[in-house]
């Protein structure tokens, strides 16, 4: 049994390669048939052709013209006969397989969720799901207006692709996707293949592409002079540079004197401003803010994020608290009162959404916002019919920035008020009795919140390290007096 079939193995190599040893000169002028093309074929190198669909057959009798070719193999004749037609080939040993349709499957390195969300004024619904769950109710009560999104990766995808494979041609059979693998399987004709495979490869490179976010953020306790807000009109950096001066008495002596000059943003737009890396410094930034009122840092988080996916920074607390929720009553005719306990954000939320162009600009889509207390004595409250009111101010802002350069935005406002309560220890937190030995003062300040955003695209055909992004070094352990 084994020689028979090392026999017939043998016998299909000398077949399989009958025409391979051979070259092939082709001289078409005048159309020719591909089906009168592919007979000659049979005649000549004694290989079986089977047309795999309908369609191949119905379409076998295309002309083909103006092919010049001279002394190529067997393979490279192939591959110039079935670029001028609208036909796939597969040779297998002695067989030649002709198809008018063909499957592929593409990989798509993307992590399977989908994004929903949803932003209510007086409330801090703000979430991001993995699931397609509804999330539009709000409490009773509550006077709120909801702005919903939803973004769905796969779902996207999968329209885009039909509605290639549609635009290609007429008839198209649908695209099958695998998200939890990342798997594409497309059935389709050359062209349409051929848009398919540039769309995916083009997506791949996109997707996989990162930008480095710096964010500084800053408030500005607002001095009585500016409590309607920062004069943004006025803003300019105070840069230091060297200048080399002549000694009048001694020309061949080159003093070194250290001035300052003010830069302007290249683009001002309200509270909005832009700088070129090669202009900006925190310094001159910080020392403007300081003209306005006391400057404090909230927070600097520094971001690695896929081209096109959404960043969230988060700067706050959670304000928990407890509501009146229903009243029960036992057998004896006893009531008892049970309390809801919620939570509610109070604080900055930042999102930001980078996008690299073509020509490797970012555009930036950003959405700050703050929460806050309409009255922080509202927590404090022990029967409550909702939760204590809150209030929500919001930017948005869409933005190109070239690569390195520091966007400056401001124009939040918020009210910080404070309960201080003054008084004998331990006598002013007895009910009743606290009255007479504590007094209550609530302060309110004006504050306005300035984000300093500076991205870079990462470049991962280079090796970087964080000074390429305009960091210096780290100092060491002995300057940094560690034990």
């Amino acid at each position: 049994m084994k020689k028979l079939i090392l026999i017939l193995i043998f016998i299909n190599a000398i077949f399989a390669t009958t025409c391979n040893k051979k070259m092939f000169s082709l001289h078409i002028i005048q159309p020719v048939s591909l089906k009168t093309i592919l007979a000659d074929l049979v005649n000549e190198c004694k290989i079986n052709i089977i047309l795999k669909d309908a369609n191949a057959k119905k379409m076998i009798n295309q002309n083909i013209e103006f092919v010049n070719i001279e002394n190529v193999s067997f393979k490279k004749l192939l591959e110039t006969i079935f670029e001028q037609t609208a036909f796939f080939y597969e040779l297998k040993n002695n067989t030649l397989y002709v198809s008018s349709y063909k499957t592929k499957t593409f990989k798509i390195d993307y992590i399977p969720n989908s994004i929903t969300g949803k932003t209510n004024i007086n409330s801090d619904n703000y979430n991001s799901n993995s699931d397609d769950e509804d999330d539009s109710d709000t409490k009773s009560g509550e006077n709120s207006i909801t702005s919903n999104y939803k973004f769905d990766f796969w779902d996207g995808l999968k329209d885009n692709i039909t509605q290639i494979l549609k635009n290609t041609e007429t008839k198209y059979k649908k695209p099958v996707i695998d998200r939890n693998s990342g798997l594409i399987t497309v059935t389709g004709n050359k062209n349409q293949l051929e848009e398919i495979e540039k769309y995916i490869n083009h997506l791949n490179e996109r997707l996989h592409r990162e930008v480095f976010i710096d964010v500084k953020i800053y408030s500005v306790t607002l001095s009585e002079s500016h409590k309607t807000g920062i004069d943004w009109s006025k803003l300019s950096l105070s840069l230091g540079y060297n200048k080399y001066v002549e000694n009048p008495a001694r020309p061949s002596k080159i003093i070194e004197n250290y001035e300052s000059t003010l830069i302007r943003s290249k683009n001002i737009i309200g509270s909005q401003s832009i700088f070129s890396k090669a202009v900006f410094n925190v310094s001159g930034l910080l020392n403007f803010l300081a003209q306005n009122g006391n400057v404090n840092t909230v927070s600097n988080p520094k971001l690695v994020v896929l081209n096109n996916q959404k960043a969230m920074i988060s700067v706050g607390k959670k304000i928990y608290y407890k509501y009146s929720d229903s009243l029960s009553e036992d057998e004896n005719g006893k009531t008892t009162q049970s309390y809801t306990i919620g939570s509610k954000f109070v604080g900055v939320l930042l999102d930001i959404t980078p996008q690299i162009s073509d020509k490797g600009e970012i555009i930036l889509n950003i959405n700050p916002k703050i929460n806050e207390l309409l009255n922080p004595s509202d927590v404090d409250v022990v029967n409550r019919d909702r939760p204590p009111n809150t209030k929500e101010n919001t930017l948005m802002s869409v933005v190109r920035i070239k690569d390195g350069n520091t966007l400056v935005l401001g124009g939040l406002i918020m009210d910080d008020k404070e309960l201080k309560v003054n008084g004998v220890p331990i006598l002013k937190e007895i009910p009743l009795v606290k009255y007479l030995f504590s007094s209550r003062e609530q302060i309110s300040t004006k504050k306005e919140l300035v984000f300093v955003i500076t991205p870079h695209i990462i470049n991962h055909t280079k090796k970087t390290t964080l000074k390429d992004y305009g960091y210096d070094a780290l100092p060491d352990l002995e300057d940094l007096d560690v034990k």
